[in-house]
């Protein structure tokens, strides 16, 4: 039996090293600065990107990977695959999941299930999301159990955080949503 694999995004900052053990393919977001553009997590570490925010003028801009790289990304892995569960963040706040969805559209692969899942969350949310995935993808569990299992967690998730500024934050229309 072939194993459900696992797809998320650069935002939910799972390192490497966890998503090279649990075998977690995460697709790379784009952030701009000004007129140059990197990979998340490739291009760009995390340690360039805080210092550019604070020393730059420009603020950063993201952009979702293409449709036609995600659909590149699901044959690849449909090889030997079971189902792919991909699992991304938020789409009140990104475009990602929907790039995901078009992307299963375009999979020359029509015989492996793409499953895609808006955890609602981004970065450590969406991480611990993932990695609960994973790891009943790696105890052999099968895909619309774990499909079960997500949903089941999605809604019990919880994010708090502090903030060293509110430089980059930017109002709430009053007519928002008080969540994601």
């Amino acid at each position: 039996m072939m194993s459900v694999k696992i797809v998320t995004d650069s935002s939910s900052d799972i390192p490497p090293a966890i998503a090279r053990e649990l075998d977690i393919t995460v697709v790379p977001l784009s952030v701009r600065f000004g007129a140059q553009t990197y990979r998340d997590g490739i291009d760009i570490l995390p340690e360039e990107f805080y210092r550019r925010l604070v020393e730059e003028p420009v603020h950063p801009g993201t952009a979702a990977m293409s449709p036609g790289d995600f659909a590149g990304v699901y044959d690849k892995l449909a090889a030997d695959a079971g189902g792919i569960i991909s699992i991304h963040l938020s789409q009140k706040v990104s475009a990602t999941y929907n790039a995901a969805v078009q992307g299963r559209n375009l999979m020359e692969n029509k015989a492996c299930a793409v499953e895609i899942i808006d955890s609602r969350f981004v970065t450590i949310a969406l991480g611990l999301i993932t990695i609960a995935a994973a790891r009943a993808a790696r105890a052999g569990k099968g895909m619309q159990e774990i499909v079960a299992q997500v949903n089941a967690l999605i809604p019990c998730m919880r994010v708090y955080g502090i903030l060293d500024t509110l430089n980059w934050v930017k109002p709430v229309p009053s007519s928002a949503p008080s969540c994601l």
